[in-house]
């Protein structure tokens, strides 16, 4: 009874359950410092998320996974609260372009539990979904991630005492921001038309949007590294570079500054205004309040 009047005083009876994934996370753990960790094909980064969602300090190294959580885990413990973390997985995953899937009442939700009631035939075995719709078109954002490369993952955590709340794609989270960061939900009788491009630690995606119709995607995991040769991220965008309209302009939304990046788009696409949301602890922002 003690314990119970405690809990409604400091109103910790109000809050959600730390292991409810319905919950926004800031939430789940008000008051108490996380972690966001980023796992690549092999390299591991963390940061700490502070009581208020700020991102803290950090630190990441290239290597062998399971060598690499053997060695942070400890660290990354240490900073969270009982172990519980966020995980974006910056490899191993698909995001596509779509037609004519289902748009059910529900569907983004559901094909997170019952995928082929969504996908039918695009359905795969050893996938998990994820799907954000074009409000004015037929089309869709499909994300589809390594069902192995995700309990891997939660292996490796487990073996640290680590707990993830929440396992998502960094790349895919910054380009829905992207996309909701522009008048993409406002009606059809002023049509968008630019080019969306997300990156989060060394992983790309870019989107050209013409009059609301989402027309190409490019997309590729652990592309460069972090803090790296930004060569390649150029080159994956130069196809769209005659495909973008004179008038048209980029919305851009990295996960931390890229150097050199901006740079580069104004050489690449001259004339062009760049919308740039990338600010320093960009996802573990979004992250932490939803």
């Amino acid at each position: 009874m003690i314990k119970y009047v405690k809990s409604v005083l400091n109103f910790s009876a109000f809050r959600p359950e730390e292991d409810d994934p319905q919950a926004p996370w800031k939430s789940r753990f008000a008051g108490r410092n996380t972690v966001l960790v980023h796992v690549g094909r092999s390299h591991l980064s963390f940061v700490v998320i502070g009581k208020k969602g700020e991102q803290l300090a950090g630190e990441g190294k290239h290597g062998e996974l399971k060598e690499l959580f053997a060695e942070l885990g400890p660290a990354i413990k240490n900073d969270t609260a009982d172990g519980w973390c966020m995980v974006s997985l910056d490899s191993r995953y698909v995001i596509s372009v779509e037609n004519n899937l289902s748009r059910k009442k529900g569907s983004e939700d559901a094909v997170k539990k019952d995928p082929r009631s969504v996908l039918h035939a695009r359905f795969e075995r050893g996938k998990r979904y994820a799907v954000t719709h074009n409000p004015e078109t037929n089309s869709s954002i499909l994300l589809a991630m390594d069902e192995e490369n995700v309990k891997k993952t939660e292996a490796f955590c487990k073996e640290q005492g680590l707990k993830p709340g929440r396992i998502c794609c960094g790349t895919y989270v910054l380009l829905r921001h992207a996309l909701g960061a522009t008048n993409t939900k406002k009606g059809s009788e002023n049509p968008v038309s630019v080019l969306y491009v997300a990156c989060c630690s060394g992983s790309v995606c870019a989107l050209l949007q013409e009059k609301d119709n989402w027309m190409e995607l490019r997309s590729r995991p652990d592309l460069f590294e972090p803090g790296g040769d930004i060569a390649p991220f150029i080159e994956l965008l130069r196809p769209f570079q005659e495909r973008l309209g004179p008038d048209r302009g980029l919305v851009v939304a990295c996960d931390e500054p890229v150097p050199g990046l901006t740079e580069k788009l104004a050489e690449l696409f001259p004339g062009r205004p760049i919308n740039d949301l990338t600010e320093s602890g960009l996802l573990a922002r979004l992250l932490y309040r939803n």
